[in-house]
C-alpha cells in the first residue's frame, strides 16, 4: 500500500473557495455602498423609489446566493479527507466526466 498523498481535490475546492471570496465581498460591498447612498438622499423621485426596491432586492439575492456558494464550499471541504490514497478517485477527479 503507497502512502496517502495530500488531496488534490480538497486542494482545488480550497483554491476556488479562495477566489470566490473577495468576489462575493466585493459584489456586497458595491451593492452596499449604493444602498447607503441612496438612504443619504441620492436620488429622490418616484423613478428612484422603484430602483430602490429593485435595488435592496438585488442585494438581498445576491447576499443569498453568494452565502450559500461559499457554504457550498465548505461543506465539500468539510467532506473531503486532507490525505488520500495515490489511486483515488480524488487524484483523478478533473479526468472524470
Amino acid at each position: 500500500m503507497a502512502d496517502e498523498i495530500p488531496n488534490p481535490y480538497l486542494a482545488a475546492i480550497r483554491s476556488r473557495r479562495g477566489l470566490a471570496v473577495p468576489v462575493a465581498a466585493d459584489l456586497r460591498d458595491d451593492l452596499d455602498a449604493v444602498v447607503r447612498a441612496m438612504d443619504a438622499g441620492a436620488w429622490v423621485s418616484s423613478a428612484a423609489d422603484d430602483f430602490y426596491t429593485d435595488l435592496t432586492g438585488h442585494r438581498r439575492s445576491v447576499t443569498t446566493a453568494s452565502d450559500g456558494a461559499i457554504a457550498t464550499f465548505d461543506d465539500a471541504i468539510r467532506r473531503q479527507p486532507e490525505k488520500v490514497e495515490p489511486g483515488a478517485w480524488q487524484t483523478r477527479w478533473r479526468n472524470l466526466r
